[in-house]
């Protein structure tokens, strides 16, 4: 099936027409971190997700406060083609109460030096069958030296 049948497919269950195509470039594929308020009045949050994964460790309860945002039901929680997050369409009068987890779970991306933001390695060993060394794992601990330098 090419792209004009699966087009006609969508159009059929969908019941409408798609637009004829307009020209688009990209000319970044960067995450902006921290807050970006959008031209509706609305709040976004992109939080940098060390290499994709969110855990909770002895040091850093991401997974957790995360959980606890997300109990709160504000926003929408949205992935980035970096592997990172965003909590998205946040209302002015919300913006107290979500900073306010953000500092006591640490994701307010303060602590990160831009070296790290600036961070991504592929999963490589153990998952990655075609891995011919460590990369997730052991790019941490690089960041780590060359922020101590």
């Amino acid at each position: 099936m090419g792209v004009d049948v699966f087009r006609g497919k969508v159009e059929e269950l969908w019941g409408r027409k798609f637009e004829k195509q307009r020209p688009f470039e990209f000319k970044s594929n960067v995450d902006t971190f921290g807050w970006q308020k959008d031209e509706t009045g609305l709040n976004h949050f992109t939080f940098f997700i060390e290499n994709g994964r969110i855990e909770d460790t002895t040091a850093f309860q991401m997974k957790t406060g995360l959980r606890e945002l997300a109990k709160l039901g504000k926003g929408e929680f949205r992935l980035t083609g970096n592997q990172h997050l965003i909590l998205s369409n946040i209302a002015d009068a919300d913006l107290d109460e979500i900073k306010a987890l953000l500092k006591k779970f640490k994701l307010d991306n303060l602590q990160f030096s831009s070296l790290r933001l600036s961070s991504s390695a592929c999963v490589a060993f153990p998952t990655c069958g075609l891995a011919m060394a460590e990369s997730e794992r052991y790019l941490p601990v690089l960041i780590d030296k060359l922020e101590a330098t």
